[in-house]
C-alpha cells in the first residue's frame, strides 16, 4: 500500500510540474533490471537491418559480378568452335587403272585436296572386285623411287567388303608434291605381289603415261 501511494504521488508531481499530460511522453519508472530500447523508427530492431543490409550487399555483388562476366565474354576472341570450317578444294583429279592378278582391274583415283589456306595433300585411294576371301586382308603400299630404290610413303589393309565384293583401300595425305612420280603395290595377306602402277599421276597427261608393273618386278626401274 506504502509503494503504491508513493508512486502516485511521485507521478501527480511530475504531471503538475511539467504540465504534461498522460499521453505526452515524460518520465518512465522502472523497476528492476532496465530494458533497452531501440531508438529506431516504426519498432525496426537492429537485427532486421542488419540481416537487410547483407542482402542489398549480397545482390549487388552479385550484379557486379555477372556485369564483369558479360564484358569478358563480349571482349574474349573468337574461338576454333565459333569459327565455320574451311571447305576442302580439290585442286587436281586423276583416276588410272592397271592390271591386278584375280581381278578384272584395278582403279586409282588421285587426288590434290587443299583445306582453306592450309597446305594442300595428295589423298590415293584404290578399289578392286572379285579377290578371292581366302585370305585374312590385302594391302596397298604407296612410295616414290630415290636413287632407283623403293621408299614406302604410306600403306593401308583391308578386307574385300562382303557386301559388295570391292576392296578399298585409301592411301591418305601421302608426303608427296604433284610433279612426283609414286607407285602404289598391292599384296595379300602372305606378301605375294599382286600387281602395281607408277606414274607421275597428277601432271597434266600423267593418266595416260601410267606405267603398270607386273607381279614380281621391280616397281623402281
Amino acid at each position: 500500500m506504502t509503494l503504491k501511494g508513493s508512486f502516485a504521488t511521485r507521478q501527480d508531481d511530475a504531471l503538475s510540474a511539467g504540465g504534461q499530460q498522460p499521453d505526452q511522453a515524460g518520465e518512465i519508472l522502472t523497476f528492476g533490471k532496465p530494458e533497452r530500447r531501440s531508438l529506431l523508427p516504426g519498432g525496426i530492431r537492429r537485427p532486421a537491418i542488419t540481416m537487410a543490409a547483407r542482402i542489398i550487399i549480397g545482390s549487388l555483388a552479385l550484379a557486379a559480378a555477372v556485369v564483369d562476366l558479360h564484358d569478358a565474354a563480349s571482349h574474349a576472341p573468337v574461338t576454333a568452335r565459333t569459327q565455320r570450317p574451311p571447305a576442302i578444294d580439290v585442286l587436281i583429279a586423276s583416276a588410272v587403272s592397271f592390271p591386278l592378278r584375280g581381278t578384272p582391274g584395278a582403279l586409282l583415283q588421285v587426288q590434290y585436296l587443299q583445306a582453306g589456306a592450309g597446305p594442300a595433300a595428295i589423298w590415293a585411294t584404290l578399289a578392286a572386285s572379285g579377290l578371292p576371301r581366302d585370305t585374312s586382308y590385302y594391302t596397298a603400299t604407296a612410295g616414290d623411287c630415290v636413287n632407283g630404290h623403293p621408299r614406302m610413303l604410306a600403306s593401308a589393309s583391308s578386307l574385300p567388303d562382303p557386301r559388295t565384293d570391292m576392296l578399298i583401300l585409301p592411301l591418305n595425305n601421302l608426303p608427296a608434291s604433284v610433279p612426283t612420280e609414286i607407285w602404289i603395290k598391292v599384296t595379300n595377306a602372305a606378301g605375294a605381289d599382286l600387281g602395281s602402277v607408277r606414274g607421275a599421276f597428277l601432271m597434266p597427261g600423267a593418266a595416260g603415261r601410267a606405267i603398270p608393273t607386273l607381279p614380281g618386278r621391280p616397281v623402281c626401274p
